[in-house]
């Protein structure tokens, strides 16, 4: 398995509260990777004139709108680049948000995306869901998703859910890279199957019992506790906010046909009160490898 290395954050912004959460986030991490920093602003096919960030800055015609969004972005990466000290460059581009999000991130060798991310309910978190839900679905790199209150910027303890997939350790490496870096703990949460039997459980607490193992070959602090229910989403969020989290990590585990996520993946995403991690499973085989020395 490939090791974890964040060199390039992608940044999506539209100037809005959120976005503006997940350009503080991503730029604490870059500093404290070392990384570089692209901000990138998509305007949408269909066009039509609006206010930019303020209202006195009313835009009349697409060239205007180019000049002034460009304005805005090399305003904003300056103050960035003198209150972080990292290298940033801007984009702005033309067309659908979560196709130029992925084809950017592929042009640009770009190793993590960050997010801000109002959330979805109802038809919606169905049928169309966010623009970052579609990214985090459709993205071959991990998704940093950052809600509305995530003001705290950094993480102390990371959950770490794990499940009966064949999959569910890969993220292990990452948690591992991300504790390190931000110097917090991994919370550990075991969830078996509902319905598994006491042969399946002695099987899954030795995978819980693998994974605390690795933790701690690697320096990291860690605990973990097994919770056995029917809404393992739920669980986990009940549970992160128990231990006050302040970080989700998670695999994205699409359906069959790959436009949607997992129940789990999809509830979590989209309804997480904290930032929310996203990992796409490199394959469905558990003798792929899910670790790796850090």
């Amino acid at each position: 398995m490939k090791k974890f290395e964040i060199k390039k954050i992608l940044i999506p912004i539209d100037f809005s509260d959120t976005s503006k959460l997940a350009i503080s986030h991503g730029a604490f991490m870059a500093k404290l990777f070392k990384a570089e920093l692209l901000l990138l602003h998509i305007v949408e096919k269909n066009w039509n004139p609006f206010d930019i960030v303020v209202p006195e800055v009313k835009v009349e015609e697409p060239s205007d709108l180019a000049k002034k969004i460009q304005e805005k972005l090399d305003e904003l990466a300056e103050n960035m680049r003198a209150e972080y000290g990292v290298v940033i460059k801007t984009l702005s581009t033309t067309g659908n948000v979560c196709d130029e999000v992925v084809s950017v991130s592929k042009e640009n060798s770009v190793d993590l995306i960050v997010m801000g991310t109002h959330g979805t309910s109802g038809f919606e978190e169905f049928f169309v869901g966010s623009n970052t839900y579609k990214v985090v679905t459709l993205s071959e790199i991990p998704v940093l998703s950052v809600q509305t209150n995530a003001n705290h910027i950094g993480f102390k303890n990371i959950i770490l859910p794990i499940d009966n997939s064949d999959y569910s350790r890969q993220k292990v490496n990452h948690a591992v890279v991300l504790a390190k870096h931000y110097a917090c703990k991994v919370s550990v949460l075991g969830l078996p199957d509902g319905e598994s039997d006491v042969t399946e459980e002695n099987k899954f607490k030795i995978k819980i019992d693998q994974v605390n193992a690795y933790l701690e070959k690697s320096g990291v602090i860690h605990t973990s506790k097994i919770i056995k229910g029917k809404n393992q989403a739920k669980l986990t969020m009940d549970y992160a906010d128990s231990v006050n989290a302040d970080l989700l990590m998670i695999m994205t585990d699409q359906v069959e046909d790959g436009t949607f996520l997992s129940s789990f993946a999809q509830q979590v995403v989209n309804h997480s009160k904290i930032p929310v991690f996203s990992i796409q499973p490199e394959e469905h085989n558990e003798n792929i490898p899910w670790v790796h020395p850090y």
